[in-house]
């Protein structure tokens, strides 16, 4: 990525308000400032058709719709698939992982997450090329 990595815009997408709270404290604290935040997919894909980002961070477990489907509409769409992906959920089952993996995610992240390993996590993220 080519932006000086704090004026990236990233969206955060969790139907659990404090978990978005949490999240958006920990970006906070590392200088981010461009902070989206959905409750689900399909507010999430709202906001991605009227604003571009540069990362996406997601839980799977939402409402509406969920963190796979999300994932599954941002890779379909010419416009946003180049879109870094974090999957940052509870879910530890190898098979969840594999899927979301194949379906080309960058990161998948287990919660309970400590700042330092989200902030070292998304770093790795941000500078893949």
């Amino acid at each position: 990525m080519e932006k000086n990595i704090f004026e990236l815009k990233i969206l955060l997408v969790d139907d659990s308000l404090s978990m978005r709270r949490i999240i958006g404290k920990y970006l906070a604290n590392k200088g981010f400032t461009h902070v989206l935040e959905a409750g689900d997919g399909s507010e999430a894909l709202k906001i991605l058709d009227s604003t571009r980002v540069d990362l996406i961070v997601s839980d799977l477990h939402m409402p509406i719709m969920d963190g796979m489907k999300f994932l599954e509409q941002v890779k379909a769409n010419a416009r946003t698939r180049d879109i870094r992906f974090v999957m940052l959920t509870v879910e530890a089952t190898q098979k969840i992982m594999n899927k979301a993996l194949s379906m080309g995610i960058d990161s998948y992240i287990v919660k309970p997450v400590t700042e330092k390993i989200f902030i070292a996590e998304l770093e790795r993220v941000i500078h893949l090329t």
